[in-house]
């Protein structure tokens, strides 16, 4: 065999073996998240995919939409246990929040901790559309709504979030007309892990159980102590999201978000919750 027909036998052999040996786990290049999606589910998910499953089939989510995304950062490599809808923009109450605060830390360090603090533990509004308006002021001299919401997307953009449709109508999460996805939520959630003002962010999100919008919540369960997140309610609209710490030692990231469903907001709070108990306990 000629060495130059040799040569190109050989190169077809090793991209084919090379495609083979990819099959089972596959990086997923994109902005945001550096997510690793494998074949092979952990039989410890089960119980939290079971409920999720089950929400969706819940009779009073049959005209609302629902999104979630749930990743697993234990390991070096995070990886995705749990998503629905991860990409589609919804309405993100309070969890908006999240974008504000986290930006305004990392923008004003120090003397803003008080500040996000109290607006994270205890979702008020009017501090963070502040937060928001200051931030602008800091980035494009004006400090208004508009300049804030400019200021936000250039900053997660930085970050590696993928801001596209991404909308802040406000800067705390009361208008109908934002627009964030689970995913742009973790994503940003996953990005602060590696930010100097990391602990101080995770602390002033509320704990499940002990402290702030979430001090009544799931006492007693699994998830008490061991979940910090921003809570989110408007009209028909119930969100979550934060970090998980579970009895067996994995962490995780999630969103869950809640559109139009058909029932009373405190029925609708105690679903997700029954779901994010299931997280606490993997």
């Amino acid at each position: 065999m000629p060495a130059r027909q040799f040569f190109f036998s050989l190169l077809i052999l090793m991209l084919l073996l090379f495609s083979c040996q990819n099959d089972h786990v596959k990086p997923v290049s994109h902005k945001g998240l550096p997510v690793v999606e494998k074949k092979v589910v952990n039989p410890s998910y089960a119980a939290m995919l079971q409920a999720f499953n089950l929400l969706q089939q819940d009779p009073l989510l049959q005209n609302a939409s629902l999104g979630y995304l749930v990743v697993d950062v234990t390991a070096k490599d995070p990886v995705v246990v749990a998503d629905y809808h991860a990409k589609q923009l919804m309405m993100p109450a309070s969890t908006l929040k999240i974008f504000v605060t986290a930006a305004a830390l990392e923008y004003f360090g120090k003397p803003i901790i008080p500040e996000v603090t109290i607006t994270n533990q205890m979702s008020v509004n009017w501090r963070s559309s502040k937060l928001l308006r200051k931030i602008g002021g800091k980035v494009y001299n004006t400090a208004t709504t508009e300049a804030g919401a400019r200021a936000i997307l250039d900053f997660w953009t930085t970050k590696g979030v993928d801001t596209e449709g991404m909308n802040f109508y406000d800067g705390n999460g009361l208008s109908r007309n934002n627009a964030i996805s689970p995913k742009q939520l973790v994503d940003a959630l996953y990005a602060m892990r590696t930010s100097p003002y990391f602990q101080v962010f995770y602390e002033s999100l509320p704990l499940a159980g002990l402290t702030g919008t979430l001090h009544k919540a799931m006492k007693g369960s699994a998830a008490e102590g061991r979940i910090h997140a921003k809570t989110g309610t408007i009209g028909k609209v119930k969100s979550f999201a934060g970090y998980v710490s579970t009895v067996t030692g994995r962490k995780l990231i999630f969103s869950l978000i809640v559109n139009n469903f058909d029932c009373r907001v405190k029925l609708m709070k105690k679903k997700l919750e029954a779901v994010m108990i299931t997280m606490a306990e993997i």
